[in-house]
């Protein structure tokens, strides 16, 4: 399938809210649904997931590269300056990326992440970041090939389940 799919991957706009918050909450919905109830999974709002990403995207608060096949949103990324306390001023960290659970393993999260980690290198930041829930092993499996040593971990409340999330670490000099 991957390699009859094409696709392109820009900056996103307000146009592409709805559908990022569409593959937000699918994606939750597929990812997490052996880690969180079934019943908080299917309450998850596009309509409030679509507000979140319209205020993201007017304030600036990270970067947005979207992957797009003609009219279609595969998946989206999202990246910043790196929010935890301890980071330094030159680690960036990747706040979510998530691809349509249509189109896993087709390639569409491998080239956001690469899109993403050139324009991060562009910015001069040094090492790069993000955050797993253990026990997503479709994620923990593809930052591990992509480099991500695990550094840190902490735990969590949500919707009733107690949840461990994982820091992954890379530098990418």
């Amino acid at each position: 399938m991957a390699a009859d799919l094409n696709f392109e991957i820009k900056k996103a706009t307000q146009d592409d809210c709805l559908s990022i918050a569409q593959v937000h909450v699918l994606s939750w919905q597929h990812a997490y649904c052996d880690l969180l109830p079934g019943d908080y999974l299917a309450q998850l709002s596009v309509e409030k997931r679509e507000a979140m990403w319209r205020n993201a995207l007017s304030m600036g608060s990270s970067q947005v590269l979207v992957a797009r096949s003609g009219d279609v949103l595969l998946g989206f990324i999202s990246f910043a300056a790196c929010r935890d306390e301890d980071a330094a001023s030159d680690q960036a960290e990747i706040w979510s990326l998530y691809v349509c659970p249509a189109y896993w393993a087709t390639g569409v999260g491998r080239a956001l992440y690469f899109a993403a980690k050139v324009q991060i290198q562009e910015q001069g930041f040094k090492t790069l970041s993000l955050w797993v829930i253990k026990g997503n092993q479709r994620a923990l499996q593809f930052y591990t090939r992509a480099g991500f040593k695990s550094d840190l971990s902490k735990t969590f409340e949500l919707a009733g389940a107690e949840l461990q999330e994982l820091r992954l670490v890379q530098g990418i000099v």
